[in-house]
């Protein structure tokens, strides 16, 4: 009878928690992104929370690459945890597929170019690691370097800005 009342509190707190976690997750790919929109307004509005983009980032780590646009979307008004949780996306992709992420913000103005790479560059707050960073600008300036190269002008635009994102760093 002693272990069920310790077992007790446990269980209605586990039970508790598994609710809220469920309140917060959408139910599925088409609510997210309409959340998601909510994260691209000026103000933001209700709804637009970090636990939209991590479902979204997780479907895009599982292969759904089409919602690289919409979350990019996402940072150009992000604040706060949101806007640590996309930076620390956006820098995995610039990353891993430097292409596709420069090719993302092609279409855009520069200053949301520059914003969206500077971001990519904070990461979470604290800089890209020092291996990151290197491969990073390697990639960057190569692209860049390609007179022919249609994203040439975008990787300028995004390596200053990843520079700047991690001048303090001195790496």
């Amino acid at each position: 009878m002693n272990s069920m009342k310790r077992t007790l509190p446990f269980l209605v707190l586990s039970f508790l928690s598994s609710v809220h976690l469920a309140a917060q997750t959408p139910a599925n790919r088409a609510d997210a992104l309409r959340t998601l929109k909510g994260c691209a307004t000026q103000p933001i509005t209700l709804g637009c929370s970090e636990d939209t983009a991590g479902y979204l980032i997780g479907l895009y780590d599982h292969g759904d690459h089409v919602l690289l646009r919409p979350l990019l979307d996402a940072g150009v008004h992000s604040d706060g945890a949101l806007s640590e949780m996309l930076g620390d996306f956006y820098s995995n992709v610039l990353s891993k597929n430097t292409r596709s992420f420069l090719s993302s913000l092609r279409s855009r103005p520069v200053k949301q170019q520059a914003h969206l790479c500077w971001m990519a560059g904070v990461t979470d707050g604290g800089g890209m690691a020092t291996e990151m960073l290197r491969d990073v600008r390697h990639s960057l300036r190569v692209i860049s370097s390609r007179r022919n190269d249609a994203l040439s002008p975008v990787a300028r635009v995004c390596l200053a800005n990843v520079n700047r994102a991690n001048a303090s760093n001195q790496r």
